[in-house]
């Protein structure tokens, strides 16, 4: 199974969950299994015919929140599930085949836990076991039930054994992810229900392929100042992973599409690379519910320790605890298990849309966040949003894999065309803060610029603006300089009359500055046109206030969230 696949499928349950879509779609999601991911499609399992011909209704709904998570445009590709059509190939075997003798149940011992033989960040690895079958021509059926068929069954009458020992699971999940796979005519020996296939050479610990290819590096991170300690501090987590007692906790905040989550793969990557020895366990925050719930199904019926699989590591990832934060039934674990790793001087990494103090949490956990490594994610400036940009463009579109000559691609043409360095600034000028949107919005400009140059001519900025207006909702809002004014004044306690007079005392200079870097961030005006809107300061004036702020905020990390927190209130007020 492929992870990165089962995190952009929990990613879109958790958007149906965010805008209310039909909790029956929600449901199929979840029952879904993802399969693989390319760099166009997505692959997922649907849990019956049935499921398929649903939500394939709401294809272009799914297909709209996956371009949202994967900065692209990703189809959905839904398959039968593989037990069905087990399932029918034993229907039309020949009636006089022998019949498979009964597997007799695993001993105890043979049991394996499945976190770990399997991917640590998909929330089918928390399923019930799966059975295997045989059929008339001894060709092996495996089918993976969820927690609800689970319950099903039980309720039934229908008994479920195991019958694969922790080798043959292995195999049967090292097969799934890509291995070698069986023929369907070719006669399996009995005494071996699932031939070994060819494992992989690189694995994570727990049986995952690496993600070698993965986007998710810290090479592939764009930084700056809104962003640089979140990203010094994960760069600092993972070279110091190994060692017990140092950097115990980091966490990191911001809205959502800030490169949070960007971060925490980073690190979960750049461990798997460099140490795989040490156990890491990711999940985001639906993942984590989903393992939660079926543990506790689980342990009502064997008493099982709960959530071995986040216990049992070295390292642990939480995606958008804000989510879990929430869930009255599932806080109190959390609390537990977030208290024992820090105890135990265990390593956590969390990543919420808040700081601590703001989610509710227990006290104690809330004063240890703040005394590790705590790091906010603001939104990017115009020139972080221009890098953002340049980078996506160079190392994503241009340097692309170029078809073959006997390609579809080819044959069209390709796809992106040239962008200048005009380009790219006016894109930042136009462009809201979302990464995930900002590089999105990017392959659409790439795109148009193709189609320009096919035709003769060359991408505009009206062009630009139009795409931009499809993507950005500040695209098209007009924010004054005297609304940033106003703010600056009631947050500072000083006079519009101090504000752009004169004087120089600490309070009201700092006020000033700020105030310059905010209008010409946020207002579509000139150094020269914000200067006479504070007292007719000239063009250099403005710039060096301009570049105070910057020094401040690459000096001092408390000046980037009071400078979010402004934002928010012009925003608001504009």
């Amino acid at each position: 199974m492929d992870e990165e696949a089962s995190i952009i499928l929990g990613d879109a349950i958790a958007f149906c969950q965010r805008d209310g879509q039909d909790a029956r779609l929600i449901n199929m999601l979840g029952q879904s299994r993802a399969i693989s991911l390319t760099e166009d499609t997505l692959t997922i399992e649907a849990p019956s015919r049935f499921a398929i011909a649903q939500l394939k209704k709401h294809q272009p709904t799914i297909e709209a929140y996956l371009e949202e998570i994967a900065f692209a445009p990703i189809a959905l590709d839904i398959v039968a599930p593989q037990g069905a059509a087990a399932e029918s190939a034993a229907t039309t075997a020949p009636a006089t085949a022998p019949a498979a003798s009964p597997a007799m149940p695993a001993s105890a011992g043979d049991v394996p836990t499945i976190e770990h033989q399997h991917s640590d960040v998909s929330r089918e690895t928390m399923a019930p076991l799966p059975t295997a079958a045989t059929t008339s021509t001894n060709v092996p059926v495996t089918h993976m039930p969820i927690a609800h068929d689970a319950a099903a069954g039980a309720d039934s009458g229908i008994a479920i054994k195991n019958t694969l020992s922790a080798d043959d699971f292995r195999r049967m999940m090292n097969q799934m992810n890509g291995g070698a796979p069986t023929k369907p005519t070719q006669a399996a020996p009995p005494t071996s229900p699932m031939p070994a296939p060819t494992v992989p050479a690189e694995q994570n610990t727990d049986g995952a392929p690496l993600a070698a290819n993965s986007k998710f590096t810290f090479e592939n991170f764009v930084y700056g100042p809104e962003n640089s300690h979140a990203y010094r501090s994960a760069l600092k987590f993972a070279a110091l992973a190994d060692e017990r007692g140092t950097c115990t906790s980091l966490f990191i905040y911001g809205k959502s599409g800030l490169g949070k989550t960007h971060l925490l793969l980073a690190i979960k990557n750049e461990l798997a690379e460099k140490s795989p020895e040490i156990k890491v366990k990711y999940a985001n925050s639906q993942a984590y519910l989903d393992d939660l719930m079926t543990e506790f199904d689980r342990q009502k019926k064997s008493n099982a320790p709960i959530m071995q699989a986040y216990h049992g590591v070295d390292v642990l990832i939480i995606d958008d605890i804000q989510n879990i934060i929430g869930k009255r039934a599932s806080v109190d674990y959390f609390f537990q298990l977030m208290d024992e790793f820090i105890r135990n001087d265990k390593k956590v990494v969390i990543a919420a849309d808040r700081a601590p103090k703001d989610l509710s949490m227990d006290e104690r956990l809330t004063s240890r966040f703040n005394a590790g490594m705590l790091c906010l994610v603001a939104e990017p400036s115009y020139e972080m949003k221009y890098k953002i940009l340049q980078r996506y463009y160079e190392n994503t579109i241009v340097a692309a894999p170029e078809a073959g000559d006997d390609s579809l691609l080819a044959a069209y043409g390709g796809d992106g065309g040239h962008l200048t360095d005009e380009h790219f600034k006016h894109m930042a000028e136009v462009s809201g803060t979302n990464i995930r949107e900002l590089e999105s919005f990017c392959e659409r400009c790439a795109g148009e610029a193709g189609d320009r140059e096919r035709e003769g001519g060359e991408l505009t900025f009206d062009d630009i603006d139009a795409i931009a207006g499809q993507y950005f909702d500040t695209s098209a809002k007009k924010i004054n300089v005297q609304t940033v004014q106003s703010v600056i004044e009631e947050q500072y306690g000083v006079t519009h009359e101090e504000l752009i007079g004169p004087r120089r005392n600490a309070n009201i200079a700092k006020a000033r500055h700020i105030a310059i870097y905010l209008a010409i961030e946020m207002c579509e005006m000139t150094t020269t046109a914000v200067g006479a809107e504070f007292g007719n300061r000239n063009h250099s004036t403005v710039s060096t206030s301009y570049k105070k702020v910057q020094k401040m905020i690459q000096e001092d990390r408390t000046v980037t969230e009071d400078l979010k927190s402004l934002r928010d209130k012009i925003t608001l007020r504009s």
